[in-house]
């Protein structure tokens, strides 16, 4: 191991003495400890913001899916009145003539 020195804040020294003493280990193996878990918080925090972009990307895909949903019910919709629209026609053009004939006259 290499050897740093490094000054601190007292209140610092401080906490840092008090996890020592609560480890029972040493000031150096504190501050490896706590370094080397400042360096995973920075790992984490690198992952976290992947997944936040991520997630973003997904919410915006299931909006963009929503909304096409949407459009396609409406033009399902569309789609059901047009066919009932056929149908009646078909059925008034099989209609008898007589019934042909009221319909025109009361038009």
């Amino acid at each position: 191991m290499k050897h740093l020195s490094v000054t601190v804040e007292e209140s610092t020294l401080e906490r840092i003495d008090e996890l020592k003493e609560e480890r029972d280990e040493s000031r150096s193996q504190v501050v490896r400890d706590l370094l080397s878990k400042g360096q995973r918080a920075d790992e984490l925090e690198k992952e976290l913001n992947t997944l936040r972009q991520r997630l973003e990307t997904r919410e915006a895909r299931i909006e963009e899916l929503e909304q096409q949903l949407t459009r396609r019910s409406q033009i399902e919709e569309k789609v059901e009145e047009v066919a009932l629209e056929v149908r009646e026609e078909r059925a008034e053009s099989n209609a008898p003539f007589f019934v042909k004939w009221y319909r025109w006259f009361r038009d």
